[in-house]
Formats: structure tokens, sequence, C-alpha cells
């Protein structure tokens, strides 16, 4: 069964909503299941809610533009049906499914979120804005060939569904603020492939703001850009996360250039890849290897911490997390710095288990001995980045951590080997710091004019 919105009377242009015409073509579909197709054309809508068997089709040339108003996306929030433990609860969108099953969005056409009610940021903070894709609780879901532009929020959000396939999305998200790329939140069973994603924030992130952990993912040739971090792992990490390989991807900042000091042409990366276990739960099991990636403070970021901020109102769960089995491998990091890439739990939590191997590239350098810290906070509480180890309870300090390679603390069993990073100017710092480490052992690792052994600092 196919149905065109147009069939349903469905009107193009800018000042025609069609929200209602275009719902009723999917709900014609009935049990059955069957494709709705949008044609060429800009049609105007708000939120639609995608039933089981359900394929909705942009031709190409098609674009699914949003409104801007606030009414058109009523409110249905997760945290109702127990899937999420986080504050971070998304209740708005333009295309969603919750319990869905065997439903798919099919390209090559555009949805366009129009930033998200165009400069109308709603009264609340970026739970109000809503996203171009959020499905719930869905089994064999697909996503495909879709160009996805300018959310109100995080692009798409796929929370606690199983069997999900996504494929071929273009993504450019720059059209308000907190602008994730790809979210994929306590999913099951999740292939991603040859995507191209710009994003203001993250460009590819994996969440488990709720019970059900990241499991069983493989990610594929993608391509990301952003202004904050390329993949990150977290950092809500209730559900935890296991068993999720990426490979072969291309992490760059991205072509929307966000100006900040001393980087007028628009700021690196924050972090190529980041693992952060910061709210309870257990990350093992990950492996990421062949990343080229360009211009960023650092390209690596492992952090297990304590910090539990985003809790529901009266949720007591503070378990400590657990953070295991995590390798890297095969990596070429151009003009990094100048943080450094870290390793740490915090005190009684070591990390354990990490293998670094293959990575090549080359640190800026020029530190100097005056802008070492004299001690590292532990700041096991706070924000997980890569300058959390610069917030002191008196404010914030611009000294840097005493290693320009590797800084690894509260960790057992890491392990380094072939490693090659290049200094572009002389530096003060080790090469590599090691602080309540166990087991740590090197094996062709060669970190400016020093190899091996004679890189490593170890603090008492």
């Amino acid at each position: 069964m196919n149905h065109s919105i147009e069939a349903f009377g469905a009107v193009s242009g800018e000042s025609r909503v069609n929200t209602s015409v275009i719902q009723a073509a999917v709900d014609a579909l009935g049990g059955d299941g069957g494709r709705v197709t949008v044609p060429p054309g800009i049609w105007l809508t708000g939120t639609v809610h995608l039933r089981s068997g359900c394929e909705l089709h942009l031709c190409r040339g098609a674009v699914l533009m949003g409104t801007d108003n606030p009414d058109d996306y009523p409110p249905d929030c997760p945290v109702e049906a127990g899937l999420v433990r986080s504050r971070r609860a998304f209740d708005r969108r333009m295309i969603y499914a919750c319990g869905a099953e065997d439903v798919s969005v099919t390209g090559p056409g555009v949805i366009d979120g129009a930033g998200g009610c165009g400069a109308h940021s709603f009264a609340r903070g970026n739970e109000g804005r809503p996203a171009n894709i959020q499905f719930v609780a869905c089994r064999r879901a697909t996503v495909r060939d879709v160009v996805l532009r300018r959310s109100g929020s995080w692009m798409q959000q796929y929370l606690a569904c199983e069997e999900l396939f996504l494929h071929n999305l273009r993504v450019w998200n720059h059209g308000n603020k907190t602008n994730d790329g790809l979210d994929i939140d306590g999913c099951t069973d999740v292939l991603v492939s040859d995507c191209d994603i710009d994003s203001h924030d993250d460009a590819l992130v994996f969440k488990s703001t709720g019970p059900a952990p990241c499991r069983n993912i493989a990610v594929n040739n993608c391509r990301l850009r952003s202004n904050c971090h390329g993949i990150k792992f977290g950092t809500e990490s209730v559900g935890g996360f296991e068993n999720i390989r990426v490979a072969n991807c291309i992490l760059s900042p991205s072509r929307e250039a966000a100006p900040m000091e001393g980087f007028p042409g628009g700021r690196p990366l924050i972090t190529g890849c980041a693992f952060e276990c910061t709210d309870g739960g257990v990350m093992r099991g990950i492996t990421v290897s062949g990343l080229t990636v360009e211009r960023v403070f650092a390209p690596l970021f492992i952090k297990l911490g304590n910090r539990h901020d985003r809790r529901l109102g009266g949720e007591d769960f503070r378990g400590a997390g657990v953070l295991e089995d995590i390798r890297v491998t095969d990596v070429l990091a151009r003009n990094c710095g100048p943080h450094v890439c870290s390793v740490t739990g915090y005190p009684g939590h070591p990390v354990r288990r990490i293998h670094l191997g293959g990575i090549r590239g080359d640190h800026c350098g020029g530190v100097s001995a005056e802008a070492v810290m004299d001690a590292v906070p532990e700041n096991s509480d706070g924000y997980p980045e890569i300058n959390m180890f610069q917030k002191t309870d008196t404010g914030s300090t611009r000294k840097h951590l005493p290693a320009w390679g590797f800084y690894i603390r509260h960790a057992a069993d890491v392990s380094l080997s072939d490693i090659g990073f290049g200094l572009l100017a002389p530096d003060a710092r080790s090469p590599i710091v090691a602080d309540d480490v166990s087991g740590l052992r090197l094996s062709n690792v060669r970190m400016g004019d020093r190899c091996d052994a004679a890189c490593v600092h170890c603090v008492p």
C-alpha cells in the first residue's frame, strides 16, 4: 500500500501546516503497513507519529519543514514509561515512533527542523526544543538515505530500540544549540554505516540515560565533523555500554566555524574519541580502530568518575561505575594539543585493561614549566571533559597537566604499544605521567625524542 500525502490534502509551501493530513496518511495504512510518500516540494509540519509497518519515504526534492509554533509539537515524555532515569529526556520531536515495529524513514529527501521553531527556544531548556527524529522502544527500525538539517536540539535520538539500522545519513545540525548529530541511547543490535555528520555539538554519541544499556553496536565508515566531540560514550551512563565496535571513521572540526580565543578560524575538536562513565553503569568491551583525527585538543579521553548529576528527583542510586576492557588502535591524529590524552579513574576505583596501540600523531607542545600544575585535583564528581582537571575549588586555572602525551591515573593493566608522537615545539612536561597505576606496559613507544621506559614519569 502506498499513500501520497497529496492525496490526503497536503499542500506544498511554507504557509500551510500539513501535520493532520500527513498523520491521516500514516493512520490509513492500518495494521498492514505500507509506504507514505512525500513528493517534491516544501511541506510544513509538526509532530507526525509513525506506526508499525510504516515507511515514510521522502522523494528527491521533498522537504519536510518544521513549523515555528511550539503547539505543533505536543509533549510526550518517555520518562513516564520508565525508560529514562536522567533529566535529559526529550519530549518534542518532528518524526516520532514509540513501541513500533518494522518502521522506517527513507530518502533521498530532506527533514529540516528549521532550528526548532526558528529563533524560538521555548521557555524551557533544550529538552523543550524538538528533535527531527525520535524513535523510542522500537524494533526493526531503519533510517537511511535521508538528509537531516537544523534540528531544535539533538538531531536524532534512538532510545531503548532493538535491531536498528542507520545508513547513508547526511546530517547538518547548526540550527540552534546542543545540536548533536546522532544519539544512540540504550539500544541493542545496531548498525551505523556510511553517514556524514556535521554538528555544532557532539557528532556521534552513545548514551545510557535509562536502565537499558547500549549493547552489540557496530559503526563503520563515517565522516564526523563537530565543534565538540567526534565520538563520545556518555556522559549519561546509567545502564552502561557493552560490545561496541567503531571502525574506519574520519573526525575533524565542523565546516561551520566556531571562532574562539586563539582560534579565529574555528576551534578544533575538543576530543576525537571520549569514553565517559560517570553516572554509574558498566562500560566494557569497546573497540575503536582505524580513526583519522584532524585538529583536535586531545585525540583520546577516558574517564571513570562519580558525578551522578542528571538523576531524576527521588532517584537515590549512587553506585560506582566500572570502566574496563577498552581497545583503541590504528589512529592517525594530526595537529593535536595543547591538552593531553588522559586515562583516569578516581581513588579506589581504577579503570582497568586499557589497550592503546598503533597511534601516530603530532603535538603542538610549547608549554613552559611555569604553566604546569603543581598538584592535579581529582574533581571526580565534575563534568567529564579534557579540561576537568583544571577546575579547582576556587575556580579554573590555565595551568596544564604534567604530561604532554598521556596522563594516566588510578588505573590498572594499561598497555601502550606502537605509539609515536612528534613534538612541534619544546615542552617542559614529561611525555607520559603515571600516578597510582599498576601493570603499565610499554612497547615500541616513541614520544618526541624519548622512547619506551624513558618516557614515563611515575608520580609516587
